[in-house]
């Protein structure tokens, strides 16, 4: 899948990327779900995934459902809040004050060091700092992108395919909607 322009800033990269551990390949369009390999694999998991450790309460069945719910509310943000509320309510995390540029901020972390208390950090300081909204996944193959854009009202993962593996999603969807639209208009132009 493409990289250019999609890749979050500073640790809201993590989450994209574990995210992405779930994914439709453009080769097969296939869903494809690499989190067990790396569950049972620790280099695979520093190289894929994450240097931060995980621990033996980060079990598959509890990683995969922060997952699902990081990927509804990066679908939906701000309609179904329930799956990430779940999630939060059972990761204990502390709120600790630092400096940064002159200013303290609220920072919170993880209590119990586990990855998804480490993840679950992560997203509350970007949704604190308004940036978590940004954090999207494409209508088409689901993939996880940062919206860059200066609206933040960007739909799909790339609108150019960008390389061999890479899926025009946007132009995709835009050349289908305007062949729906064409095929009406013949069909009301018959009538």
């Amino acid at each position: 899948m493409q990289q250019h322009n999609q890749v979050a800033p500073g640790d809201l990269e993590e989450v994209r990327r574990f995210i992405n551990t779930w994914s439709i390949p453009n080769q097969t369009r296939v869903e494809t779900d690499v989190l067990p390999m790396l569950v049972k694999d620790a280099h695979a998991w520093a190289r894929e995934l994450s240097l931060y450790p995980r621990q033996p309460a980060d079990n598959l069945d509890m990683l995969s459902t922060l997952r699902l719910a990081l990927r509804q509310a990066c679908a939906d943000h701000a309609q179904h809040p329930e799956a990430l509320n779940a999630v939060f309510g059972g990761v204990p995390l502390q709120a600790r004050v630092q400096p940064n540029d002159g200013v303290m901020r609220l920072q919170l972390e993880s209590t119990q060091g586990t990855y998804a208390g480490h993840i679950l950090a992560i997203v509350a300081n970007a949704i604190a700092a308004g940036h978590f909204s940004r954090l999207k996944t494409c209508g088409d193959c689901q993939w996880a992108f940062y919206d860059h854009t200066r609206s933040g009202n960007k739909r799909w993962c790339g609108m150019t395919k960008g390389g061999p593996q890479g899926r025009a999603c946007g132009t995709i969807a835009k050349v289908s909607a305007f062949r729906q639209r064409a095929a009406m208009k013949a069909r009301a132009a018959d009538t």
